[in-house]
Order: C-alpha cells, then structure tokens, then sequence
C-alpha cells in the first residue's frame, strides 16, 4: 500500500509539472489514435471522462463523437467509490460535480456499464501489462469490475506509464493504453 501512495504522489507531481505546449500538442494526437481505433469507430455508446487538471483532455474527442452520432457518457459520482455513465449531450452541457470534476447534468439519463461498447479511462499511472493506478477511490475499479476486459482502454500521457505499477487482487487490468506516441497493446 505504501508503493502506491508514493507512486501517487509521484505521478500527482509530474502531472502538474507537464508543459502547457506538451498537453497541447500531445491531446491532439492521442485523441487522432483513439478515433482510429477499431474499438472506437464500431462504437455506438461510448463513456469518456472529462479531464482533470493534468490529464490528457479528450473534449475534443467527445465533441466530435456528438457530432458523429455517438451516445457520450461520462462518469457521475453516487456517493464514496460509486459511479455510473450519465449521458453527455454535449460539452457545453457539462456541469461541476463531485470533486470539482466535470460531469452531466443532474438530469441526464444513465445506462447500465454492461450497455457500453467501450469506456475511456484516466488514472495515475499504468505499467506494460496494462495495470492502472488511479486517484485511490476505487471508483473505476469496482465500476469495470464486472466487464468484459476489452471494452476498457485507457488514455494518458506517455510519462505515466511506469516499469510496474503495485496490485491488489481488485485492480483491473487496461486491454490497451493509448498515448500521445501511440497505442500500447497488452
């Protein structure tokens, strides 16, 4: 537990130490990688998370999926470690939710994770056999738990990805990690 809190931290910190220019161009690319993916282009319901500061921003991404006639859901908190997909009618329609982070509006409707044709994830770090280190809630790891392990990809910066990232028994694995240099298949 100790490795992960340091890992954390860690990752806390060169998030925050990213260059503007870096996010800028790198955002761009990553989002180019994942329209080109199978996955994503066969997809009719797509869940995508709305960046916190650091993350790779996927707005751009998520407006055009709203444009190609995709449904777009995002992440909405329920109460500590619980989340569910709320539709996402457009960027402009997202509000501040739990955290400060950006979600739907109250009223948008939801959908069970099983109906999702893939889900976009953030985290903190990720290792080559496609383990993820996320902000330490839980929340992603009991909302993917019941999954098929393929609809899940995640989406971060080429520095998050670590030479071994600390497990439990409830992590679950990434299929694939995509980056601004490319996608990492496991």
């Amino acid at each position: 537990m100790k490795n992960k809190v340091l890992l954390r931290q860690r990752m806390r910190e060169l998030l925050q130490q990213l260059p503007a220019a870096v996010q800028s161009a790198g955002r761009d690319a990553v989002c180019r990688y994942v329209s080109a993916l199978p996955q994503y282009r066969r997809a009719e319901r797509i869940m995508a998370f709305l960046h916190m500061p650091g993350e790779v921003s996927l707005d751009a991404l998520i407006a055009a999926a709203v444009v190609a006639g995709k449904e777009v859901y995002v992440p909405r908190c329920l109460g500590p470690g619980l989340m569910e997909a709320a539709r996402l009618p457009s960027l402009a329609a997202a509000v501040s939710g739990a955290y400060g982070i950006r979600t739907a509006p109250p009223d948008s409707p939801a959908v069970a994770a099983t109906s999702l044709d893939l889900i976009l994830v953030s985290g903190l770090a990720f290792d080559a056999a496609g383990h993820r280190l996320g902000r330490g809630a839980g929340f992603y790891d009991r909302y993917l738990q019941p999954l098929r392990r393929d609809v899940s990809i995640a989406v971060a910066w080429q520095a998050q990805i670590v030479a071994a990232v600390p497990t439990e028994a409830h992590d679950v694995p990434m299929s694939l990690i995509v980056t601004e240099e490319g996608c990492h298949h496991i």
